[in-house]
């Protein structure tokens, strides 16, 4: 039996901002969208199975898209994130998932081993996941967690606000702070800033560590996010827009000095989708990354 070496694809999200599903939005004359790259990159590295973490109403859509895409060497799996799994007094509270914590909790039972967990909608490129791939699968660092860190003014919408975790390292590049920052934007004056609980706007320098969603996690991960969303429905104001964010698992994890996280450093752009008036830039992007050959015109 092969070793599982799984890459996990957060593609559930509604995409209020967009207005469609953009997880499927094409960015390429072929059709392609921003997850066939991430998923042909993965492949190329040496990523074995791909997980989908997907809402009900777009498995087919899904299924349609990948099934005998690959040969036999490469699992497609398919997981729902939905409220089936919620204890039955908050069922009636919310009808969408919980948020990219949530997802996480959806893969419990289909890791087993080591795993790499991304959005759908961003573009990460290929040395992004081949630094993942080597730190995951080194026997050096088995029981180890990380993620990717880009600089904040290289991951912002020219179009609307986005949300980032922003991340705190020490001299050995290990993670000793996060926090989900929302409603992310450039003034006009070049200054970045963030909309806090208190509803005030707080200056962030654009050199800012932040997370774009792309984590390795050994599946010790599991047992600390269970507990913590469990705290998290018993203690949360829970609302339509209340959010179970991987970031505060992560803290929770880092603060308690459970497990690490190291940050890996890469050479790759990184590019998304939040609106609708994105799609050009990131399309000319890849176009150009076409053009140089870094990738194929037929991906598959």
């Amino acid at each position: 039996m092969k070793q599982q070496k799984a890459l996990a694809i957060m593609a559930a999200g509604l995409g209020s901002r967009f207005g469609s599903l953009k997880q499927l939005h094409y960015i390429t004359p072929n059709y392609y969208s921003i997850i066939d790259f991430s998923i042909y990159d993965a492949i190329q590295v040496g990523f074995n199975t791909i997980i989908l973490i997907l809402r009900e109403e777009i498995l087919n859509e899904f299924k349609d898209r990948y099934e005998n895409k690959f040969d036999a060497s490469i699992t497609i799996v398919y997981v729902i994130q939905d409220t089936k799994n919620i204890p039955t007094k908050y069922k009636h509270l919310r009808k969408k998932p919980w948020g990219t914590g949530h997802a996480l909790l959806t893969l419990k039972e289909v890791i087993t081993n080591n795993f790499a967990l991304i959005n759908a909608d961003d573009f990460y490129g290929r040395s992004a996941f081949t630094k993942m791939y080597g730190a995951l699968f080194n026997s050096k660092t088995r029981n180890s967690n990380f993620f990717l860190g880009y600089a904040l003014k290289n991951t912002l919408s020219s179009n609307g606000t986005v949300s980032r975790g922003e991340c705190v390292i020490d001299n050995n590049d290990l993670l000793i702070d996060i926090n989900e920052r929302t409603e992310i934007k450039k003034l006009s004056s070049g200054i970045i800033t963030y909309i806090n609980a208190e509803n005030n706007n707080i200056i962030l320098p654009s050199e800012t560590i932040v997370s774009m969603n792309f984590w390795g996690f050994s599946p010790k991960i599991f047992e600390i996010a269970t507990k913590q969303f469990n705290q998290f429905l018993e203690t949360s104001e829970i609302g339509e827009k209340t959010e179970f964010y991987i970031a505060k698992i992560v803290d929770y994890t880092i603060k308690n000095n459970l497990m690490s996280f190291k940050m890996l450093s890469t050479a790759s752009q990184w590019y998304g989708i939040t609106y609708k008036s994105d799609i050009d830039s990131v399309s000319k992007s890849i176009s150009e990354l076409i053009k140089q050959n870094v990738y194929p015109k037929e991906l598959w």
